[in-house]
């Protein structure tokens, strides 16, 4: 019993380790949001308040593995934000909006995009009414906190994970680390299968998404461009452009468009469903390349990483 548990050096293995995080989550996460569902009733304060209860659960959870388990730092899993994080998360908001300004004006020029009004809120989609800039602005919040959790899990948590449990197979850290990048990252699109209009292009184009926002954290060893792309992709899609954010509509968005459901736009899913999907992931390619060049960064796999490759 005890073999299953740990391993030779007696630690805990990955996968246990990766069913003690989500136990914790849930937890945490459950009891709290049916609280908070009998205190509030429906309104923008209540989903900032949610939010803010799922960031803490995972985020403690991350503790008590860091803690306890992992015997790390929150550094390991790319949080500790300082100026070059920082940096590096205003990088992630300027590639996103590079892809989607594109995508706009593809939109717009073949005649598949109709700016209806700006300013305007979807409170029709709730039980209750709200101002466009408390909409906005509870967009804003829900989302940053979303994306945050998402890359934590995702792109660092999980990584680290399967990164662990592969170590007899491929003992090569940086062959391993692409391998990994690779493998987890159709986890992503499978996530949001669920998600109103998803299709097979929309889970194959978000698997692709997740391997262009993970890249930044292999090169750096930091979430903050990883982030910055994941909640500015979401805050220009939908509170900005008004696209449709993985099937979801925004509480408020900026600009309000008409557009047709086909293959171009990415219908009711929004821009993850479309066939051009793939060229804005190229834009994001090379822009990422280009931020790894100018900050002289030697390897694709960052020596923080693989100096994390023991236990």
């Amino acid at each position: 019993m005890r073999k299953i548990i740990f391993n030779l050096k007696g630690k805990i293995r990955p996968i246990w380790r990766l069913f003690l995080f989500l136990s914790i989550t849930f937890l945490i996460n459950i009891p709290l949001q049916l609280g908070l569902q009998k205190v509030l009733d429906q309104s923008l304060l209540r989903g900032c308040l949610s939010a803010s209860i799922y960031l803490i659960s995972v985020v403690f959870s991350l503790f008590i593995q860091i803690k306890f388990l992992d015997k790390s730092s929150f550094k390991k899993y790319g949080l500790k934000i300082n100026k070059i994080w920082i940096q590096e998360f205003f990088m992630g908001t300027v590639i996103s909006l590079a892809q989607l300004s594109i995508f706009f004006l593809i939109m717009y020029s073949t005649g598949n995009l109709k700016i209806v009004e700006f300013f305007t809120t979807n409170s029709s989609d709730y039980s209750f009414d709200y101002s466009f800039w408390e909409g906005f602005f509870s967009e804003m919040f829900g989302l940053i906190i979303g994306s945050s959790v998402e890359e934590i899990f995702f792109r660092a948590f999980l990584f680290y994970i399967v990164y662990e449990a592969l170590r007899t197979i491929k003992k090569d850290a940086a062959k391993r680390a692409f391998i990994i990048l690779i493998a987890i990252a159709p986890l992503f699109g499978i996530a949001h299968i669920g998600n109103e209009g998803a299709t097979t292009i929309s889970t194959i184009n978000l698997g692709l998404d997740a391997i262009m926002m993970c890249l930044p954290f292999l090169i750096t060893g930091r979430l903050g461009m990883s982030i910055g792309m994941h909640f500015s992709w979401n805050l220009f899609q939908g509170a900005i452009f008004g696209f449709a954010i993985s099937g979801n509509i925004a509480k408020a968005s900026i600009i309000s468009v008409n557009m047709p459901n086909n293959l171009l736009t990415g219908g009711v899913f929004g821009p993850e469903g479309s066939i051009i999907f793939i060229l804005l992931d190229i834009v994001a390619l090379m822009l990422i390349l280009y931020w790894k060049k100018l900050k002289n960064y030697s390897s694709f796999v960052n020596p923080y990483i693989i100096e994390n490759d023991v236990n």
